[in-house]
C-alpha cells in the first residue's frame, strides 16, 4: 500500500512536471508566433512604405517627362520663330541695302517723268498753256530740293499728272489775256475736253478755232448759236443739253 501510494505521488510528480514543460513550451510558441506576427506586420508596413514611394517616384517620373516634352516643343516653337525673325532681318537687310540704290535711280525715272509731261503739254492744246508750265518749272525745283524727301516729291509728280488728265474730261471756260497787235485782250475760252478749244473776243462778235497747224481760225457763222449755248452751259447758266460745234478737223470753216 504504502508503495503504491508513493508510485502514484510520483506519477503525479511527473505529470504535473511534464505539463509545466507543456505549458512552458506553449508559451514560448505563442511568443515566437506573436513576435512573428509582429515582424510580418512591420515587415509589410515597410513593403507599403516602399511600394508608396515607388508609386510617388514613378508619379514624379511622369510629370518630369511630360514636362520635358512641353520644354521640347516650346524650344521647337522658339526655334521657328527665331528662324522667321532671322528670314525677316535679312529681308530688311536687303532692303536697307537697296536704298540707296533706289534714291540713285528714282531721281533720274522723276525727272524725265517730268520731261515727258512738259513734252506733252507742248504738243496739247493751248489752253493755260504758261500757267501749266509754270507748275511743271515748279517740279524741277521740286525735284533737285534735297529737304523733300523723295516720297514726296514723286507724289507731288503724279498729282500733276491727274490734274492733266482730269483737262481731258468735261467742259469748262476760262479767262485769259492775250496780246494782240501789241495789245492786251481778254478771251474767253472755251474747252471741250482735249477735243475743241474755242476763243471769243470781248464782245462776242468773234468765235474762233484752234487747228493744231493752222492756229486760230474763224468759226463759221453757222455754228455761232451752238457755241453761245455751249458756253452758257459750260458756265453752268443753263440746263445741259446735246450741242454741236466744229471741230479742228472740219472742212466747214
Amino acid at each position: 500500500m504504502k508503495k503504491w501510494l508513493c508510485t502514484s505521488v510520483a506519477a503525479a510528480v511527473l505529470s504535473v512536471g511534464g505539463a509545466g514543460v507543456a505549458n512552458a513550451q506553449i508559451q514560448q510558441a505563442l511568443s515566437t508566433g506573436a513576435q512573428s506576427t509582429q515582424d510580418g506586420a512591420s515587415t509589410q508596413s515597410q513593403i507599403d512604405s516602399i511600394d508608396d514611394q515607388r508609386t510617388d517616384a514613378e508619379l514624379e517620373y511622369r510629370a518630369l517627362l511630360q514636362q520635358i516634352e512641353s520644354q521640347r516643343l516650346y524650344v521647337a516653337q522658339q526655334e521657328v520663330f527665331i528662324q522667321s525673325q532671322d528670314n525677316e532681318i535679312a529681308s530688311l537687310q536687303l532692303q536697307i541695302d537697296s536704298v540707296g540704290n533706289i534714291q540713285r535711280d528714282l531721281i533720274p525715272m522723276l525727272r524725265e517723268m517730268v520731261d515727258n509731261l512738259r513734252e506733252f503739254v507742248e504738243l496739247d492744246l493751248p489752253f493755260q498753256q504758261e500757267d501749266r508750265l509754270a507748275e511743271i518749272d515748279e517740279l524741277y525745283d521740286l525735284i533737285d530740293d534735297p529737304e523733300v524727301s523723295a516720297a514726296e516729291k514723286y507724289r507731288v509728280i503724279l498729282n500733276r499728272y491727274e490734274i492733266e488728265a482730269s483737262y481731258g474730261r468735261g467742259l469748262r471756260t476760262y479767262s485769259e489775256d492775250t496780246i494782240v497787235d501789241d495789245s492786251d485782250v481778254t478771251y474767253e475760252y472755251l474747252q471741250v475736253g482735249r477735243t475743241v478749244l474755242i476763243r471769243q473776243n470781248p464782245d462776242e462778235s468773234l468765235s474762233m478755232l484752234y487747228r493744231d497747224g493752222s492756229g486760230w481760225m474763224d468759226v463759221p457763222a453757222s455754228f455761232n448759236n451752238d457755241v453761245q449755248r455751249a458756253f452758257r452751259i459750260a458756265r453752268e447758266v443753263t440746263t445741259p443739253e446735246v450741242f454741236t460745234v466744229p471741230l479742228p478737223g472740219s472742212e466747214a470753216q
